[in-house]
């Protein structure tokens, strides 16, 4: 599988995969010595057991949660690496139970250590966009007297300038989540390890996730919901499940959890190797496997109406839950992927054509045997009426001058964006297209100083000074497949004089991948980096909205056209 490009602001910079770069996997765990690796009183469990939450203990786990991560991203101690904080709340949680709750854990607090001078306040040399969600340290109704004080406390002590747990990438300002042991050997019925994952991921999310203001649903209501839902969890696929749904509520589609043998198996270790794409909301038919080819009645743009007795709808409602994505198009492309996986040697599926309903018994293949998503097409051509036609996904960065050479003086070019760019051709492309250096985009970035804090850093601009740029029509080609570095692409591209973005809304999953480890060697990650439009007007979730909408049909489909292809030569051609 082609390794995807980890979108990079700084061209210099840009050599990683998607799912985390490997400089960034290294620094995961520090290799100096820190006082936190003393303490091994919990590396075989955490010694905590609990049992039908009750509705005092969720409370009592709501306010530990908030405390334990606003403390974990605040105090000096900690930054330090002088504390172990995941044993810490194993040390705590008895605690719920108490009457005593609040004082107990003011106690725990102050125990921690000193803390730093407290810290005048500085002036912010970027506009805010997003301010911490810390009023509840000040609200004595939430918390006692004593421990919202002490917490106030540490909120106005000046934070040390490096932190244990978390750190930014230098020079372009997403977060690395440093030191989160993997706990790969966690029992799944160990109470304390799954609060653990809980509290580490909700406090990620509220302290440096660039997004968070986008969530449809509370926050706050989220961990409520989820603290009896991973008390429940009694095995492997449970609590990864339940991790799955909790990741799908930030609604990032580069959220979600890879490389697990478990969900392998539960959305099936076999395919049917047909392609299908919701076209018109329907399960269509859009390629079929060679070996497949011939030997059934099923064709290209029949709709798929029920999986082994089941309708397809049914299907698709039962399965999204499990296809975190920033919007529902994007979710629906996830849910094309996995609607045909199976354990069993075949499915039976019945089909609808223009003239007829039938049933085809087809034969599975393994998961990894074949791969409709990568599509090995030509980097570039030339099609008829003097236009140029660009693939990002298989377009090589040193190709860009010899291809614009060619192309530079041609009617119009397409640039092709439903795929995943190959290497990023963002300056290196947009320097032909642009007569002068445009803005494009900005970016927020996080705080060490302030966690919760997002501000706006300079805007960038693409392109240069260029008076043999290119002066034909572009148009831009976009779907639920152009996510993450393609959508950054496109924004770059569009600021050319004569460009047109053509298509439908994009994945809507903006900025670099960060990634997070939770207990059980789950892995998964955020948009680390809040990216916008000039004017501030938001990319994520929404995506790129094209120009003019345009998205297949089943007619289209079952005639053999690219309709958004062909629309973009009728463009130019005008």
């Amino acid at each position: 599988m082609k390794k995807l490009v980890l979108f990079i602001i700084l061209i210099t910079s840009f050599s990683s995969l998607l799912f985390g770069d490997i400089s960034f996997d290294q620094a995961l765990i520090d290799t100096q010595t820190a006082k936190v690796r003393l303490d091994k009183e919990f590396d075989e469990g955490s010694n905590y057991e609990l049992n039908n939450v009750n509705q005092q203990q969720t409370e009592n786990l709501f306010k530990l949660c908030k405390i334990w991560g606003y403390v974990k991203y605040n105090h000096p101690e900690i930054a330090k690496g002088n504390i172990n904080w995941d044993y810490e709340l194993f040390r705590i949680l008895p605690a719920i139970n108490s009457e005593g709750f609040n004082i107990e854990v003011y106690n725990w607090i102050k125990s921690i250590g000193k803390l730093n001078k407290e810290n005048k306040e500085k002036e912010n040399l970027y506009d805010i966009k997003l301010h911490p969600n810390t009023e509840w340290i000040n609200n004595e109704n939430f918390l006692s007297k004593e421990l919202s004080e002490e917490l106030i406390k540490i909120n106005n002590s000046i934070k040390d300038e490096s932190n244990y747990y978390i750190d930014f990438v230098q020079n372009i300002g997403h977060p690395i989540f440093k030191n989160e042991n993997p706990y790969p050997n966690m029992k799944w019925t160990d109470s304390g390890y799954k609060l653990l994952a809980l509290f580490r991921y909700w406090n990620m999310i509220e302290y440096f996730f660039p997004y968070k203001h986008l969530i449809d649903e509370d926050w706050d209501n989220v961990l409520k919901n989820f603290i009896p839902k991973v008390i429940e969890c009694q095995d492997e696929l449970s609590y990864q499940l339940t991790m799955l749904e909790l990741i799908g509520e930030i609604q990032d589609t580069h959220a979600n959890i890879w490389q697990q043998e478990v969900l392998s198996q539960f959305y099936g270790k076999n395919i049917a190797p047909i392609e299908i794409n919701f076209i018109e909301n329907k399960a269509v038919v859009v390629r079929i496997s060679e070996q497949l080819d011939g030997t059934l009645r099923i064709k290209i743009g029949d709709v798929i109406t029920e999986i082994s007795g089941v309708k397809t709808d049914e299907l698709v409602e039962e399965k999204i839950k499990y296809c975190p994505a920033s919007n529902y198009p994007t979710q629906l492309r996830d849910v094309a992927k996995r609607l045909l996986r199976t354990n069993e040697d075949f499915l039976q599926v019945t089909i609808e054509n223009e003239d007829t309903n039938f049933q085809e018994r087809i034969s599975t293949v393994k998961v990894g045997e074949i791969n409709f998503w990568e599509k090995e097409l030509p980097s570039h051509k030339e099609l008829a009426g003097d236009i140029g036609y660009i693939y990002p996904g298989t377009l090589k960065k040193e190709e860009v001058y010899k291809i614009m050479e060619s192309f530079i003086h041609k009617k119009g070019l397409i640039i092709d964006l439903r795929c995943y760019p190959y290497d990023f051709i963002v300056f290196s492309f947009g320097k032909y297209l642009m007569p002068k250096p445009t803005e494009f985009a900005k970016f927020t970035n996080g705080s060490l100083e302030n966690p919760g804090q997002f501000s706006f850093r300079e805007t960038y601009k693409v392109g240069e000074n260029n008076n043999d740029y290119f002066k034909g029509k572009v148009i831009i080609l976009i779907n639920e497949t152009t996510w993450s570095l393609a959508e950054y692409t496109a924004m770059a591209l569009r600021v050319a004089p004569k460009a047109t973005v053509l298509g439908s809304t994009t994945a809507g999953a903006d900025g670099n991948f960060s990634t997070i480890i939770l207990p059980g060697n789950i892995r998964t990650g955020i948009s680390g980096l809040g990216v916008y439009y000039p004017d501030g007007t938001e990319t994520q979730r929404v995506g790129i909205i094209p120009d003019i909408e345009l998205k297949p049909t089943i007619e289209g489909i079952r005639n053999g056209q690219d309709e958004l292809l062909e629309k973009a030569i009728e463009l130019i051609n005008e």
